[in-house]
């Protein structure tokens, strides 16, 4: 069964792919300026249901909000540990798993790889020792 496009997903969807890995109350906040009708609860939903069907990434990652990627190919996440920002890295080559697989007996069915640093903007303006 095919999901029913509404106007309402169409926006939010819109919304995810204008803002940079954005989280949910991001999207809700562009969102509500655009169109004030539509509420939180329906921003909230509608993500959770893009995460749910394949259609968008739901990023959880360590000591952050949740947020969200309309870029579903694979690829890798950076995260800078001074301002937030969440950068994609392109997946140039697959990482080993048939020998991870072979090696600990354990079945790989996906798998994410974060990295956590400093973005270029904030290296700009700090010095790194």
């Amino acid at each position: 069964m095919q999901e029913r496009q509404t106007r309402q997903k169409r926006v939010i969807y819109d919304a995810l792919k204008a803002l940079d890995h954005p989280t949910a109350t991001e999207v809700y906040g562009y969102v509500h300026e655009r169109y004030p009708s539509i509420s939180r609860a329906t921003v909230f939903r509608v993500l959770g249901g893009f995460a749910a069907s394949g259609r968008a990434l739901e990023l959880r990652m360590a000591g952050a909000d949740v947020r969200y990627d309309y870029n579903v190919t694979r690829h890798y996440h950076a995260h800078c540990r001074l301002c937030g920002r969440v950068t994609d890295i392109p997946a140039d080559a697959d990482l080993p798993l048939p020998s991870l697989s072979e090696a600990h007996g354990f079945l790989v069915e996906d798998f994410t790889v974060e990295f956590f640093g400093i973005c270029p903007a904030c290296r700009a303006g700090e010095k790194i020792s």
